[in-house]
């Protein structure tokens, strides 16, 4: 019996070996493979990939393999999508949808570890009978709060780096003498790189977190062309901001051209990479157009940082101070003279810089260190000023640009040729103004917007003995001030023949101290007429407002001049002057202060010129009421109005009685009065009117000297009142 039964097996054992050899190669790898699709169609899926991965290249064919290994990712991927959507479900409250979706990612994927914690909480949900305030804070912090903070400081951190990186490429990008592009151009430009760093600080650590969707191969095609889009954009910006100019800007141009190529080429031409990787160059590449464009943008910035320093090192904060007023305000203590030594209303000031682009270093050796510390990081903080007090007579500046220097001036107050001063102060102070006027000149060259408040000039020496010959603190007011003041005026103008401010105030300050005779006055109507004509001045459009300042004060001077020498001509002809004026020299003299009074008149109109800077409005808004007076008085002098028609009365209508108009006002009154078609009364009621105003206007000492000379007040020097108000016995 037991032979029988190994003589059985034997026979069996034969059979199945030969049945074994008899079966082809490839039916070990087809049946691993259905193995592993039933584990994947079960959910199975780490199963299903090891069987998948054990076919070898000698089980036969690999095809189902590779296809069931594709089929898993795909299955993996479906399942997070699944998880991702039922996530969102959950937080807007649907939790059957959340559930669905879960048990279909289970079901893709049954050891999907999310999926299984999102049933359990759908589970935990649906056990809870309501919601309470505590578990719906709970479930806001969990699921917004605290994502969203992440996400903010991440972005946060990631912005301030590429703002770090900007500030860096601009002392790459922009060079020291590369002159600043329009104001608007710097804006566009700069808003588009800060929203690309925006955007890519963002998208870093949001997609990272939160997986908004899968790269694709339209995702990277966009994002190709918009790296395109952007780069000749850029392009486009700094070509007209260069105005063509382009060499200056050759680093920008080839960065713009290096990046647009390392973003685009991997995209169209590296079939090999995978969509992630082709996104994240388009990533890399729109950060770094982000970096340059803003680089270039705040390396054309016009803020400033002046910083007032000992011969030992130690900051001097009274002197930072003073510095940078000077900065803000070169100029506006020029004696801005419309008559002739009076104040006027209004004034030229120099500097264009806004004040919030100016800063001081603080004073303190801790609190300088930081706050230099701090400054060195800030990109947008263009341009720094040190100035060295070396000691009483001697100045040493020095004037960086984004790190770089950009240009340095040592000199003393012999090179200006000023005269000694034993008030260490003053000395001081007249040093500052010499560096506020070389930092001033040198940003012009870049930056220039500021040429307009320099009115031509281009020299800083120039700029600054003009400022400290008209300013009344930075010279000693005794009797050898006048002839300074026309000493360094004139070098101002030697310096630099263009700086029409210095010019006409060397002329007005020539003649301020002369008396009144007809030669003097006609002689320097005639010179100011010819130097306005000559000048670029008179060549200035409405719109160019930086030189409306000294233009209106030019054609007030031409106005009033060619009057005073007028009502000088007709005391003459009166017989109580030393004159031969005649009646045609005196029509011509009408005749010429009419054309500055019409232009002045329309500069100050608001109807016939829109200005924009509120500063310029409020000035012409004061000089309205001057203008107007000059025009009424031509038209009475020419007999234009009758004198019925003049507004006799006082404060006059429309204008605000100040001391400056009333002394216009009572000239008005004296030109009236001297009409020979005025009656006996009428004329002594002008008087009256002319004595009031004059109560009003004469305060200062050199107000009633200018009164006293004043030729329009010639006939009321034998008045006693008037002879009280000039406090002549």
């Amino acid at each position: 019996m037991w032979r029988r039964l190994v003589r059985a097996l034997a026979l069996v054992t034969l059979v199945l070996a030969t049945t074994l050899a008899a079966v082809p190669a490839d039916t070990v790898a087809q049946q691993a493979c259905e193995a592993a699709d039933g584990h994947r169609g079960h959910g199975s899926l780490n199963r299903a990939q090891a069987l998948y991965e054990s076919v070898k290249a000698g089980d036969g064919d690999q095809t189902c393999a590779v296809d069931g290994l594709r089929l898993v990712a795909e299955a993996r991927r479906a399942a997070a999508q699944l998880v991702t959507a039922g996530q969102l479900l959950i937080r807007s409250g649907h939790l059957d949808g959340a559930k669905v979706k879960f048990d279909a990612a289970l079901h893709l994927d049954a050891t999907n570890a999310a999926a299984s914690a999102g049933v359990a909480k759908v589970a935990d949900l649906e056990s809870r009978p309501l919601p309470t305030a505590v578990s719906n804070g709970d479930r806001f912090y969990q699921d917004w709060a605290l994502p969203i903070g992440r996400l903010v400081v991440l972005a946060t951190i990631g912005m301030l780096i590429f703002y770090a990186l900007a500030g860096l490429s601009s002392r790459w990008l922009v060079k020291v003498d590369a002159v600043a592009w329009q104001k608007w151009i710097r804006w566009t430009t700069g808003s588009l790189g800060a929203f690309l760093l925006f955007a890519a600080a963002v998208m870093a650590p949001l997609f990272a977190m939160f997986s908004p969707f899968s790269p694709t191969w339209t995702d990277c095609w966009i994002g190709a062309l918009v790296i395109g889009v952007v780069a000749l954009a850029a392009v486009a910006l700094a070509l007209w901001g260069s105005r063509g100019r382009a060499k200056p800007w050759r680093r920008l141009f080839i960065a713009l051209g290096i990046v647009t190529a390392a973003g685009i080429l991997p995209v169209l031409l590296a079939d090999a990479l995978s969509y992630d990787v082709r996104l994240m160059f388009v990533h890399i590449a729109l950060s770094a157009l982000g970096v340059f464009l803003t680089g270039a943008a705040l390396g054309q910035n016009l803020r400033l940082q002046v910083e007032v320093q000992q011969s030992d090192g130690s900051v001097n904060a009274a002197s930072s101070d003073y510095l940078l007023a000077r900065m803000k305000d070169l100029g506006t203590e020029t004696p801005q003279a419309l008559h002739t030594s009076t104040s006027t209303p209004g004034s030229t000031p120099l500097s264009q810089i806004p004040v919030e682009e100016l800063s001081v270093l603080p004073a303190g050796k801790f609190v300088g260190t930081l706050t230099r510390l701090f400054f060195a990081l800030r990109p947008d903080l263009t341009w720094r000023a040190r100035v060295t007090l070396v000691d009483g007579n001697r100045v040493a500046t020095t004037l960086t640009r984004n790190g770089k220097h950009a240009a340095s001036a040592v000199f003393s107050r012999p090179d200006l040729r000023l005269p000694s001063d034993d008030d260490e102060n003053r000395a001081k102070a007249q040093m500052l103004t010499g560096a506020a006027a070389f930092v001033l000149v040198q940003l012009s060259t870049v930056h220039t917007e500021l040429q307009r408040g320099l009115y031509g000039a281009r020299q800083w020496r120039s700029v600054a003995l003009q400022v400290i010959a008209t300013s009344k603190s930075l010279l000693k007011n005794d009797d050898s001030r006048p002839a300074t003041q026309v000493r360094l005026l004139a070098r101002a103008v030697n310096e630099d023949p263009g700086n029409e401010l210095a010019r006409f105030e060397y002329l007005w300050a020539a003649y301020e101290h002369t008396t009144y005779k007809e030669t003097d006055l006609a002689a320097f109507a005639r010179v100011i007429d010819h130097a306005y004509n000559r000048s670029s001045i008179r060549q200035v459009t409405d719109d160019q407002e930086g030189w409306m300042p000294l233009k209106i004060r030019i054609l007030y001077r031409c106005a009033t001049q060619w009057l005073n020498a007028y009502a000088y001509a007709r005391a003459d002809i009166d017989g109580d002057g030393d004159g031969d004026g005649s009646y045609v020299d005196r029509a011509a003299m009408l005749t010429s202060a009419r054309t500055p009074t019409a232009e002045l008149s329309h500069l100050c109109d608001a109807g016939k010129v829109t200005w924009k800077g509120q500063d310029l409005l409020r000035r012409l808004t004061v000089m309205h009421p001057h203008a107007v007076n000059l025009v009424a008085c031509l038209d009475v002098l020419q007999g234009v109005k009758a004198v019925e028609d003049v507004d006799a009365q006082h404060p006059h209508k429309g204008a605000t009685a100040t001391p400056r108009l009333a002394y216009d006002h009572a000239c008005l009154h004296m030109f009236v009065a001297r009409r020979r078609d005025v009656g006996e009364e009428a004329r002594r009621q002008q008087w009256d009117y002319a004595i009031e105003d004059l109560r009003h206007a004469l305060v200062t000492a050199d107000e009633k000297r200018e009164a006293q000379g004043d030729p329009c007040f010639k006939e009321l020097r034998s008045d006693p009142r008037f002879r009280e108000l000039i406090a002549v016995a």
